[in-house]
């Protein structure tokens, strides 16, 4: 039987989707943001109980400050459960989190009723039903912490987690916990901007021996950033790893997630082997070691400068993203793959490759029941007869390709077939 890895991906440009088997992706388009329903959606979905997924925008809407909406993955029926508004914060970066008591949490940047400190409002914490009921449960201070990115984690002792990139002690940002109970902020810790790095952005993760784990963008020795772990109520904080110009990589900007063989793994935007981001693996102690490094080839066909959190599939496979690179080489617009590889690293396989073009982008694409990559380009642009913007993909040796995606608006909501 194989088994296919089914991902939802937002795009305010075009992105192909992933799978984990041998047949190709196809996409198929589920919604098509026109800014009534918001714009520039920001992170991954969050699979709620009803078999929806959640998602956050971080403009557009009734007030052009952002929705949040569910969608069915079955069909794309699609719904806007909240638009919002000037008290209650803006760009909501963060991915939702689906929590125990059954309502979605999430956090936003700017917002709030501190202006004079934070321009803007030092960032908001928010709850969400899935019906829609919306609630700001929280404003930041500067003392806690400010221009919130990550997103939450539940911890198991049932506190909210998350980074603040910003304020604290030392105004290089803040690991907090938020209560349930109270509505209530607590600092766990406060960078120091040295030796413990400073200005994290990626979610934490809670790891089976109890502690939590994150990162920050810059700081330690090198100014490179670092990863950290912690517990829970703020005692034992040790910085373990502090990046250098080496073949793990430098500047994390997302946080890590434990695989099944129990270590931690991320993306590094900077350094690794050929000075283009790298793949990194973090045993629970602090040992670091390269997964892979991008562009081992100097025309950087697997990718450069990745920077998303990553996930690991169900064929024990991570998957992830590049914000640069691709095919063909020779392009000076490249814009990013989609891979996977194995746990080892020693396995990368590229799934999707995009390129831009003036207003054209080229796109690997293997037909949904060939056999090998077959290279298109595509352009948007507005369509008089169907009052649409929207996309158009033609083989780039002008043959015809079977399955071929057919014309579609963007931006949009994409899957990969079950």
């Amino acid at each position: 039987m194989k088994t296919h890895l089914r991902l939802v991906l937002l795009a305010s440009a075009v992105v192909l989707p992933i799978v984990t088997s041998a047949q190709a992706a196809q996409i198929t388009i589920l919604h098509r943001f026109d800014g009534a329903d918001g714009t520039a959606p920001p992170a991954a979905l969050t699979m709620g109980s009803d078999g929806r997924f959640y998602g956050t925008t971080i403009e557009g809407g009734q007030f052009n400050r952002g929705t949040a909406f569910a969608i069915k993955p079955n069909n794309g029926h699609f719904v806007t459960l909240h638009h919002f508004a000037s008290s209650e914060g803006q760009y909501a970066v963060g991915q939702l989190l689906k929590a125990s008591d059954g309502y979605l949490y999430g956090t936003t940047m700017e917002g709030g009723d501190d202006n004079i400190n934070c321009a803007g409002g030092c960032g908001t914490i928010y709850r969400l039903s899935p019906s829609g009921d919306f609630g700001t449960l929280h404003y930041m201070t500067p003392a806690e912490g400010s221009a919130l990115s990550g997103g939450l984690v539940e911890g198991a002792d049932g506190f909210l987690y998350g980074t603040a990139y910003l304020g604290g002690a030392h105004g290089c940002g803040t690991v907090y916990a938020f209560s349930r109970a109270d509505f209530k902020v607590a600092v766990r810790h406060s960078f120091n901007c040295g030796s413990e790095g400073r200005f994290p952005m990626g979610r934490l993760v809670e790891a089976t021996n109890g502690f939590l784990y994150g990162t920050t963008s810059e700081g330690g020795k090198a100014e490179l950033g670092t990863v950290y772990r912690m517990m829970p109520g703020g005692s034992e904080f040790h910085t373990l790893v502090q990046f250098a110009d080496s073949n793990s990589g430098c500047q994390p900007k997302q946080g890590l997630i434990q695989a099944r063989n129990g270590d931690l793994y991320g993306e590094a935007e900077d350094c690794g082997s050929y000075g283009t981001g790298a793949l990194y693996a973090v045993t629970l102690n602090g040992s670091i070691r390269s997964v892979h490094g991008f562009s081992s080839d100097g025309y950087a066909r697997d990718g450069f400068g990745p920077r998303s959190e990553l996930l690991e599939g169900p064929d024990g496979k991570l998957y992830g993203t590049a914000m640069k690179g691709g095919t063909p080489p020779q392009s000076p617009n490249r814009s990013g793959t989609v891979f996977s590889v194995n746990l080892k690293g020693d396995k990368i396989q590229i799934a999707a490759h995009l390129h831009g073009r003036s207003r054209w982008f080229y796109a690997d694409q293997r037909p949904h029941t060939g056999t090998g990559w077959q290279p298109v380009w595509c352009d948007t642009g507005w369509r008089k007869r169907s009052l649409a913007w929207q996309r158009r993909c033609v083989p780039a040796q002008r043959q015809q390709m079977s399955g071929a995606p057919k014309p579609v608006r963007w931006p949009a909501l994409f899957r990969s077939p079950s």
